[in-house]
């Protein structure tokens, strides 16, 4: 309604309106991620495939803010799936992957300077001010499509809680659509809906598949049964002129323009309407040519925004994660979606995992994807055989890494905030490798575990498994404070995903793993930890058949710290264990109380349990 307004329009009438201006009495509600313990561990953790509701709310209101950040890596903007529900609907009005939403498609990261969006640090921070309103509840879900584990998602949602229902009956939608490519004679379509409401903007995104500009393409806006509204090119109707460039207002601008000069190059650009929005009675349909004609095939995605009363026309189905990755992420994306479905059980799992070498992300996703479907026969029935499989898809990806430039082996990653891992960013192909080396050193021990462990093999426990899950008791056991941590170790003889940490607020404080030992005699037992651990009164206590030996091992893991010791294994010694499992003779815990010692005073106390090796050293 218009600001003052106290009727709710009727059919056909008041149908242009500026959803700021609505005048509501209420009071400020909230529904956020933070700690129900009371602690500080304050995100939430999506495993693949789960859905976490970030509100459910009753009766009638108003949300006015959207706040969300998360350590998920790129591409995750692609992953990941916003879905929005109003007054008690089984059909969201709003499902839109992640990224897109907040104004940047592509599965990129950038900042977003704009009216209804805006997007800081780096692309991190996202924040969404379009109001939305409802009479009779609202639900906010967010979806994990991706093949890792989302170990820090963080939100706000803010609301006005309403003393009755809005006086607007309209309700906000967002739709994603894409063609990869767009190459038929049709326009490219943004929105397509009946009803009454009025449409509020759209995000492009353009991937060229061909050198050249792709703007050249007019907008051509369809409106019930009046004169369409033809436009005259892409940048035209995006308020640019003469191409694109970053620049951001906060009404129109582009966060990504990489440019027209080659294929592969990403743009992302956003027009909202919201002085001018385009009021419809009974249908609109948005579209946009792809080239001057439609004489182009590039690759087009797009978020269109509109505000009507319900329902809305169905929404197409949304593209399997798959089909929304781009080129440029694919081959981590293979990576991560193939070790996942290499250490599940089921049939389904079989067979997309055989799928993926359909469309493997590179040469060296090939020799992965065959390499780990060897693993995933082996992993229940291992054998040498299966391991000379792996093997020689090793050998494979090495030769590809040999014939990569020094210079491309390995880049530096971007870092502007303390949490950001300092580790140089390895080639897909090194990627590759160190992903199929996890599958050979577990079948290796699954080899070692099915014949008779012999002296030099192994046995690996893990605060948490493949998918992110937490070990069970008693081979994993901790005390209240240890939480949640998404730095992890890279190293190939871990399979898990994530850690455990505490920030030293507890006593006792200790984290413990209790193994099952397949044979009396001596292991030699070593641990590690990432970058995040800054703990130097940290010592392990290992149980064993002899008794009680405690081992002092400060963990200096931050950035500029002296001494740093994070990312490798170190040795607490040899000890003798008897067959079994028996936590008072068999193993191996982190005491970390009082909690207090830090090795750099520019970072908070954390101490680390990620991962324990036990090497069988005879009898």
């Amino acid at each position: 309604m218009l600001s003052g307004c106290a009727s709710v329009p009727t059919s056909k009438q008041a149908l242009l309106y500026s959803p700021w201006g609505w005048q509501e009495e209420g009071y400020a509600a909230r529904a956020s991620s933070y700690d129900r313990t009371g602690a500080n561990a304050d995100a939430a953790t999506i495993l693949p495939g789960e859905t976490h509701v970030m509100a459910d709310l009753s009766g009638p209101g108003i949300i006015r803010h959207i706040w969300i950040t998360t350590n998920a890596a790129v591409p995750a903007g692609r992953l990941l799936v916003l879905r929005m529900y109003w007054d008690g609907s089984d059909t969201p009005a709003v499902e839109v992957p992640f990224g897109d939403f907040f104004g940047v498609g592509h599965g990129m990261e950038a900042e977003v300077d704009a009216f209804p969006i805006t997007v800081i640090s780096r692309g991190r921070a996202r924040n969404c001010w379009w109001p939305m309103p409802f009479a009779d509840g609202a639900k906010i879900t967010i979806t994990n499509e991706g093949a890792q584990s989302v170990t820090a998602f963080y939100y706000y949602v803010d609301y006005l809680a309403l003393d009755k229902p809005p006086a607007t009956p309209m309700r906000f939608h967002a739709q994603y659509r894409q063609a990869y490519p767009a190459d038929g004679d049709e326009n490219y379509t943004f929105l397509e809906t009946t009803g009454q409401g009025q449409f509020m903007g759209v995000v492009m995104n353009v991937e060229s598949t061909q050198p050249g500009w792709w703007g050249e393409g007019d907008d051509v806006i369809y409106v019930d049964d009046r004169e369409p509204l033809y436009g005259t090119g892409t940048e035209d109707y995006f308020c640019e002129a003469w191409g694109m460039r970053e620049r951001m207002t906060p009404w129109h601008g582009a966060p990504v323009c990489e440019g027209y000069d080659d294929a592969g190059l990403r743009t992302s650009m956003y027009r909202f309407h919201i002085l001018d929005p385009i009021p419809f009675k009974e249908h609109i349909k948005v579209t946009i040519e792809h080239g001057s004609g439609n004489d182009r095939a590039d690759n087009l995605s797009s978020v269109a925004y509109w505000y009507q009363v319900p329902p809305a026309a169905a929404f197409p189905p949304l593209p399997t994660t798959g089909e929304r990755i781009p080129e440029q992420a694919l081959a981590d994306y293979v990576r991560d979606k193939a070790w996942m479905l290499a250490t599940l059980d089921t049939p389904q799992s079989a067979r997309e995992l055989a799928a993926l070498l359909k469309r493997p992300g590179g040469e060296e996703g090939k020799a992965l994807v065959e390499g780990l479907l060897a693993y995933r026969r082996g992993r229940h029935q291992p054998t040498d055989s299966v391991l000379a499989e792996v093997d020689r898809a090793l050998t494979q990806i090495d030769a590809l890494i040999d014939a990569l430039p020094e210079e491309q082996r390995y880049t530096k990653p971007m870092m502007d905030l303390p949490t950001d891992d300092d580790n140089l960013v390895p080639h897909p192909a090194l990627r590759a490798k160190t992903t199929l080396l996890r599958a050979r050193h577990d079948l290796a021990r699954r080899t070692a575990l099915a014949r008779g462990l012999r002296p030099d093999e192994e046995i690996l426990l893990e605060v948490r498994d493949s998918l992110g899950r937490p070990t069970p008791a008693p081979r994993y056991e901790e005390s209240p404070d240890f939480t949640n941590s998404y730095a992890k170790v890279e190293d190939p003889h871990l399979l898990g995903y994530g850690a455990r940490f505490t920030y030293g607020d507890a006593d006792p404080s200790w984290a413990r793993f209790t193994p099952e030992f397949p044979r009396e005699g001596r292991y030699e037992v070593l641990t590690t930890f990432s970058y995040g651990a800054n703990a130097t009164d940290t010592r392990y206590e290992i149980r064993h058949a002899g008794g009680l030996t405690v081992v002092p091992l400060e963990q200096r893991g931050r950035v500029d710290t002296p001494d740093r010791n994070n990312a490798r294994w170190h040795s607490l010694g040899t000890f003798q264990f008897e067959k079994g499992q028996n936590a008072h003779t068999g193993s191996i815990t982190l005491n970390t109380a009082p909690g207090t010692a830090r090795a750099n005073l520019k970072f908070e106390y954390r101490a680390y349990m990620d991962s324990v090796r036990l090497i069988f050293r005879g009898q």
